[in-house]
């Protein structure tokens, strides 16, 4: 009765029915407990022209499906960890090579001495075996695996394989209609290596350009990035290759200016899975043609091989793929069920193959079968041990540094406000279940309401931004009479573990680093703290420049500052160039390259941190994110160069993006209370050791005399130990502040910490201080000392200096006694 109405032609008509089937296939797949991509494409073949003609492969169909196979295979290339896969590049070409020569030779014996076909139809037809598309690429996409080294294995293969079995394709159909002379292949390989070195060479620089100066809102964007990949993808078709080739390569080009959390990779997944990858699944369904299984013996009989040949070649591939590389079972099923799926490049084959005159119609339909039984396999497969893989990785212990952050942003700049939730965004963990805490302060008093308007209206922005990238978000608004007592107190009630704030690059006096707000901040919170001035857009990083100042790696956050800082670069898939002198060099270095993300990482250790300056301006390029761990005001590792360091790096590279980290911290009261549980003697600075108005007249001077106390009776240590101080005084003071200077080193001489201070209020000139030196303290430590040890008790000695804020509350000390006072609180 509905013969007169199918297949349906109305375009509104067939294009509700696809979304219907959109939606309705994968809920009912779900009821039945198979995977969604299964549900689709048995719904096509039920609904297609070859059963109950509800829909015809018209054209439009067709043109969906074409776009529904290039968005797979650019979500592969733009969601694949580059790192990764360039780490374990080998691992692909493996993998890649088996995938490609073992289905080749098999599948050639078959068709020549099983199905009796020429030679040139046996290789054609075993390049349908050895080519495979990513059709279920999407569930290990969902569950986050996408960055996991099998799939990456597998996806490098994929790549690898597919290029080779079209190569073979093209050669065969030249050869077989008499295009095979010698211009051939000098014009195939010229094409492929202008259309490569093309690609590789304009487009990041056209993106770059695109990101930076034209895309002004999320339509842009988007819009932008899809008309690149279908650009691409017809320039390779262009050169002879298959317009998947081009789509991988542009995501994979694409891949580092489009974060993996990011609005808009959320937009580019969110169309692609919701809209054109169910529509390419629906039209491959609907190729089947079921009654020619019970009508020719022929067809079964070659349908039957091939899907034996396709299943077997892809097993055996996987299997040795997996004991060579040292992957668990799982991962090598893993790989299997991502490789063994037949369909665009092999629809792209049989195709060629039918339309030529190698292939009869037969082998088109037992091509469609195997495309349907492996698709099955696959989808069962990968659904199956992607989830035991995700479970696994689950399981693995970690840190707790490790553990998801809780991040605020405060918001006052309307300006800011992508740039500040951008990076919050970005450094989240992807497991993460906590919101991001976008705050507001709106100051009490009059025209109060107003200004609660306007935060409302800044909050706003935030909560979009948030929402468009799938991160959860609680937008907080509060009133206080002063910004830092509102910041503290949201901090303290929301239990944050990170801070995300902006700087305008500006302080108002040289004192402070960031200014009045942010600096009280810092002194009156404990959490890392992520401090931004970003001119630039940050997807456009190419390089992320962490610069690490001394013993910054003990502080107790160091570990966590790390692992945000590698979460970042990871986004960006960035090569992280690690900047230190020694020995921080050593533990740093050795930290970051610990735990995960792994990323592309290379050292430059500086010959001392007061080369910093000229190496950044003999290395720092306009697409670097310059990352500069610090370390709060009378800590461990604190130095006043760290207060002045921000302000000078902005004025002299005022165009490049800048981010400084404060590692978690305690309190200062209970960092000193944690620092007493190491005992304090009165030996550690007797009277003996301090000087008050010490006659020298230069720093060298100073240091010999004061040790001439310690070393009268070992005039060789005493010279060979003056030496060395006067050394690091002239090379690697540690400014206190200024006017006040410590020197600090280990010696084989002594078997307990020995310090010293000598004040002279005329003062000395050191290189590298902003003043002269009126105080200056020596402590020395046991050669066994551990490092650890060491900056307990250089944390010790500074501890009484932590709420001085000029030289003159120690020099106008007027006794030993007061300064004594001053260290042991009258012990």
């Amino acid at each position: 009765m509905f013969e007169n109405y199918l297949p349906v032609e109305n375009p509104v008509l067939i294009f509700a029915l696809l979304l219907l089937i959109a939606l309705a296939a994968p809920l009912l797949s779900a009821k039945l407990k198979t995977p969604g991509i299964i549900g689709l494409i048995v719904t096509g073949i039920v609904l297609g022209p070859y059963t109950l003609g509800v829909l015809e492969r018209s054209a439009e169909i067709q043109l969906l499906g074409e776009v529904g196979l290039l968005y797979i295979m650019f979500l592969a290339g733009l969601e694949l960890d580059r790192n990764q896969f360039i780490r374990h590049r080998n691992h692909s070409f493996v993998f890649g090579g088996l995938t490609f020569i073992i289905p080749l030779v098999v599948g050639s014996l078959m068709g020549r001495y099983i199905l009796s076909f020429s030679w040139s139809a046996s290789v054609l037809l075993a390049s349908l075996f050895s080519s495979h598309t990513l059709i279920t690429f999407p569930i290990v996409s969902r569950l986050g695996l996408v960055r996991q080294r099998a799939v990456t294995t597998a996806i490098g293969g994929t790549i690898i394989t597919d290029t080779a079995a079209l190569l073979v394709l093209a050669v065969i159909a030249a050869f077989h209609q008499g295009q095979g002379g010698w211009f051939f292949w000098p014009r195939l390989f010229l094409l492929m290596l202008v259309y490569g070195a093309g690609m590789i060479v304009i487009l990041p620089r056209l993106a770059r350009w695109f990101f930076r100066n034209i895309v002004s809102d999320g339509i842009v964007s988007f819009t932008g990035v899809l008309a690149a990949v279908f650009i691409g993808a017809y320039l390779a078709y262009a050169a002879g290759l298959e317009p998947i080739i081009g789509a991988f390569l542009v995501g994979l080009l694409m891949n580092s200016f489009i974060p993996e959390k990011s609005a808009l990779m959320n937009r580019i997944q969110f169309v692609g899975h919701s809209l054109f990858i169910p529509f390419f699944l629906i039209s491959v369904g609907m190729l089947v043609n079921v009654r020619m299984f019970y009508a020719e013996t022929e067809t079964l009989l070659i349908a039957a091989v091939m899907v034996f040949a396709a299943l077997v070649t892809k097993w055996a591939a996987a299997y040795p793929t997996q004991r060579l590389l040292n992957y668990s079972p799982d991962e090598g099923k893993l790989i299997f069920g991502l490789s063994v799926n037949q369909a665009a490049a092999t629809l792209a084959a049989v195709l060629v193959g039918y339309n030529i005159g190698i292939f009869a119609e037969p082998v088109l339909t037992g091509a469609i079968v195997m495309i349907l039984v492996t698709i099955l396999a696959g989808s069962w497969t990968t659904e199956r041990y992607a989830r035991r893989v995700a479970i696994k990785e689950e399981a693995e212990p970690y840190h707790p540094s490790e553990a998801p952050p809780r991040v605020l942003v405060p918001l006052a700049n309307p300006e800011a406000v992508a740039t500040l939730m951008g990076l919050a965004i970005l450094i989240r963990q992807r497991n993460a279940h906590e919101p991001i805490y976008p705050l507001t302060i709106a100051l009490s008093g009059d025209n109060a309401d107003a200004r609660i308007a306007a935060a409302e209206k800044l909050l706003g922005h935030a909560v979009v931004q948030a929402i468009e990238a799938d991160v959860p978000v609680t937008p907080v608004a509060r009133t206080a009479t002063d910004t830092l007592a509102g910041v503290v107190q949201a901090t303290v009630d929301l239990r944050i573990s990170t801070i995300v704030a902006g700087w305008k690059g500006e302080s108002t006096f040289r004192a402070r680093t960031f200014g009045r707000t942010l600096d009280a901040v810092l002194d009156n919170t404990t959490q890392m703290m992520f401090i931004a001035r970003c001119p630039m857009p940050l997807n456009t990083t190419e390089r992320v420049v962490l610069v690490v100042p001394p013993m910054a790696d003990r502080q107790p956050g160091f570990v966590a500052a790390v692992k945000a800082i590698k979460t970042l670069a990871h986004q960006f898939d960035a090569l992280l160039l690690l900047a230190s002198a020694s020995p921080t060099m050593d533990n740093a270095s050795r930290l970051v390259k610990q735990g995960l993300p792994k990323l592309q990482e290379s050292d430059v250790e500086l010959n001392s941190w007061k080369s910093l300056p000229g190496w950044l301006a003999e290395t720092l390029e306009e697409n670097d994110l310059l990352v500069m761990v610090s370390v709060r005001k009378g800590r461990l590792a604190w130095q006043p160069d760290l207060n002045r360091l921000p302000r000078l790096m902005i004025q002299q590279f005022p165009n490049v993006n800048h981010i400084f980290v404060y590692p978690p911290d305690m309190l200062w009261g209970d960092f000193i209370g944690a620092q007493k549980t190491q005992e304090f003697h009165p030996s550690f600075l007797p009277a003996g050791h301090i000087q008050l108005d010490l006659e020298a007249t230069t720093a060298t001077e100073a240091i010999y005399r004061l040790l001439s106390v310690k070393f009268l009776d070992n005039p060789t240590a005493l010279k060979r130990v003056s030496d060395e101080l006067v050394r690091l005084a002239e090379t690697e003071p540690t400014e206190l502040l200024p006017g006040i200077v410590l020197v600090h080193t280990h010696i084989p001489d002594i078997y307990m910490p020995a310090a010293f201070l000598g004040i002279n209020k005329s003062g000395w000139t050191l290189p590298n201080t902003t003043a002269p030196v009126q105080a200056l303290f020596i402590l020395l430590s046991p050669q066994s000392a551990s490092p650890e040890m060491h900056l307990k008790t250089l944390a010790d000695l500074i501890r009484p200096m932590h709420t001085f804020k000029t030289a003159d509350q120690l020099t106008g000390l007027d006794s030993v006694e007061d300064i004594l006072n001053l260290f042991y609180g009258g012990k």
